[in-house]
C-alpha cells in the first residue's frame, strides 16, 4: 500500500532555531517529537537562498539556472515536469495549500487542486536589475525596518494567510477520507502545505511571544560584519536592505530574534495540528510527513538579516522525514543533502519512475540515508551546489559544499573557502593558504558552469522580463494571481447524499 505524503514547508525557517537541531531556546515540541522518530538530515541545504527559485528548484529537481528561474520575479515553464506531475501520473491525488511563490500564469505546476491563493503576487513585480546601483532601491527590496519594528501584532497579513492555510490543510485531510469513503478505494494523496512564517516582517501573535518571557534566546555569536575587502557580497546585501545606514541596537536585535523564535513556535503549532488530525483520522501510520523550508535567516549573524547569503544560517534548511519504518530509515544523517533531493525522494515513496530523458539531479534522501548508514558514502562523496542569481549581487555567485569545505565563487569578489569542520561559524577564509583546494573546487564548478554565459543569460532574462512587466502594466491589467474555485461544501442538490458524504464516523 503506497503511503500518503505530506510536505510541510515554512518560509525562511532556519534549522538553528529548532530544538530538533539543538537549539535549547526553541519552543518547537511538535517538530522535535516528530524528529525523534524520523530521518533527520543535519546538513541539508537549499539550492539558492531565495524563495521563488528555491521552490522551483525543489519542485523540478533541477538547479535554478537549469529551470531558468533566477529570482523572485521569474517564472519557469509550465512544460517543466514537477514532482506534482510525477505523482499525479502515478495515481496520487495532489493538492497545494498555501505558498509556493509561482510567478506567471501557471499557478498549479502539476497540482490537481490548489486551495488558497499565494500571499505574494504572481506577476513579474520583483525583477532585479544588475545594472542598477544598489542604493537606487526598488520598492520590493528587503528592508531593515523589519528588524527595527519587530514585535507582537494582533493581526497581520501573514497571520491571516497562515491561519487560512492551516484551516484548509486540516479540512483537506477530512476531504481525502471522505473521497476515499465515497469511492470505496484508498487513493493515496500528496498534500503540500506551505506557510509564510517565520519570514520577515517579524510580527508574531502575543501567545507565541509570551512563550519566550523566561527564555534566554542567544544573541548573534558573530555580529561583526566582515570587511568589504574580504566579503563584498555581505556589504552589497546590507546596502540593498539599508543596514549600511543604520545598525540595529542590541535591544532591537534581541526583539527581532525573539519575534522570529515566536513565529517559528507558531509554525510548530500548525505542524502539531496537522499531526493530530492525521492521528484522529487514522491516517498517521501510512503517511510520510516531511518538514522543511526554502532557506534560512541570518538573524544578525555577520551583520546580516534575512537570506540571500551563502553562509550556513541562510543556506541551510531543516529536513525531517517521518514515516513507517519499512520506508524511512530513522536516525540522524551527516552527509550533505539538498532540496534537489526532495523530488527523487517523493518518486521513490510513490513508486513512480523518473523520466528516462530528464532524471532529477538529486538523490533520494532515503537512499542517501541507507548509503550513509551502511558506510557506503561519506560527506565528501557528493557535492552540493548553491546558486545565487538575484538582487544584491551584480554577477553570478556559486557555492560548492564538499565534505567539510565550502567554496564561494563570484567574479570580481575574492574567493572564499571555509573549513566547516574546524570553523562552523565561517569566521576564517582559508582560500589564501589553500590554493590547491581552491583550484580543485574551482575546476569542479568550471565543469558545471560557463560563468560568462550564465551572466549573459541572467542579464538577458532580466531585460526581457522588465520589458514584459512594463508592457503588461499598460492598458487593461490582468493579474496572474490564483483565485480558488468555489466549493460545493454544504448541502446542495442531493439532500441526504450530501449529508452522508460529509460524515466521517469513528471506527
Amino acid at each position: 500500500m503506497r503511503p500518503n505524503i505530506i510536505v510541510v514547508q515554512a518560509d525562511q525557517m532556519a534549522p538553528q532555531a529548532l530544538g530538533a537541531y539543538g537549539d535549547e531556546a526553541a519552543r518547537t515540541p511538535h517538530i522535535d517529537a516528530l524528529a525523534q522518530e524520523s530521518a533527520v538530515f543535519d546538513r541539508a541545504y537549499c539550492n539558492t537562498p531565495l524563495c521563488a527559485p528555491s521552490r522551483a528548484s525543489m519542485m523540478t529537481g533541477q538547479m535554478p539556472s537549469e529551470v531558468g528561474c533566477y529570482d523572485n520575479g521569474d517564472d519557469f515553464p509550465a512544460s517543466t515536469p514537477t514532482f506534482a506531475h510525477h505523482l499525479r501520473v502515478a495515481g496520487y491525488h495532489t493538492a497545494l495549500i498555501g505558498r509556493m511563490h509561482f510567478i506567471g500564469p501557471d499557478q498549479h505546476h502539476g497540482f490537481e487542486e490548489r486551495l488558497t491563493t499565494d500571499v505574494y503576487p504572481a506577476d513579474m513585480d520583483m525583477v532585479p536589475d544588475w545594472e542598477r546601483a544598489l542604493d537606487d532601491r526598488l520598492q520590493w527590496y528587503h528592508d531593515a525596518d523589519a528588524v527595527y519594528t519587530a514585535g507582537v501584532s494582533k493581526a497581520t497579513v501573514q497571520q491571516d494567510f497562515d491561519d487560512e492555510v492551516g484551516f484548509h490543510a486540516l479540512r483537506h485531510l477530512n476531504d481525502r477520507v471522505r473521497a476515499n469513503q465515497s469511492a470505496e478505494e484508498a487513493v493515496p494523496f500528496l498534500m503540500v502545505t506551505s506557510f509564510i512564517h517565520p519570514h520577515d516582517p517579524y510580527e508574531p501573535p502575543l501567545e507565541h511571544w509570551d512563550r519566550f518571557a523566561d527564555v534566554e534566546i542567544p544573541d548573534p555569536k558573530h555580529p561583526r560584519v566582515p570587511s568589504p575587502s574580504e566579503d563584498p557580497h555581505s556589504h552589497r546585501l546590507r546596502a540593498m536592505s539599508g543596514f549600511d545606514r543604520r545598525e540595529p541596537t542590541l535591544e532591537e536585535t534581541r526583539r527581532a530574534r525573539r519575534s522570529y523564535y515566536a513565529a517559528v513556535s507558531y509554525i510548530d503549532d500548525h505542524v502539531g495540528r496537522i499531526l493530530d488530525r492525521l492521528e484522529s483520522l487514522g491516517l498517521r501510520e501510512n503517511t510520510v510527513v516531511i518538514v522543511t523550508s526554502d532557506h534560512g535567516d541570518m538573524l544578525g549573524e555577520k551583520g546580516l538579516w534575512f537570506k540571500m547569503s551563502p553562509y550556513e544560517q541562510s543556506s541551510r534548511v531543516p529536513l525531517i522525514v517521518h514515516g513507517p519504518e519499512h520506508l524511512v530509515p530513522r536516525g540522524r544523517y551527516a552527509n550533505p543533502v539538498s532540496l534537489l533531493d526532495l523530488m527523487p525522494t517523493l518518486l521513490e515513496l510513490a513508486g513512480a519512475p523518473p523520466r528516462a530523458d530528464e532524471p532529477p539531479r538529486g538523490l533520494s534522501l532515503l537512499e542517501s540515508a541507507r548509503r550513509e548508514a551502511a558506510g557506503e558514502a561519506g560527506p565528501k562523496d557528493r557535492d552540493v551546489v548553491i546558486e545565487y542569481l538575484a538582487e544584491g549581487t551584480m554577477r553570478p555567485q556559486l557555492t560548492l559544499v564538499r565534505g567539510r569545505y565550502k567554496y564561494v565563487l563570484c567574479p570580481g569578489d575574492p574567493d572564499q573557502l571555509f573549513d566547516l569542520g574546524t570553523d562552523p561559524d565561517e569566521q576564517h577564509n582559508i582560500a589564501p593558504e589553500r590554493a590547491d583546494l581552491v583550484q580543485s573546487l574551482r575546476r569542479a564548478l568550471d565543469a558545471r558552469y560557463d560563468l560568462a554565459l550564465l551572466e549573459a543569460e541572467v542579464l538577458a532574462s532580466q531585460s526581457r522580463r522588465r520589458f514584459v512587466a512594463g508592457a503588461l502594466e499598460r492598458g487593461r491589467r490582468r493579474p496572474w494571481d490564483f483565485t480558488p474555485d468555489p466549493q460545493e461544501r454544504y448541502v446542495r442538490g442531493d439532500f441526504w447524499g450530501a449529508l452522508a458524504h460529509g460524515q466521517i464516523r469513528d471506527v
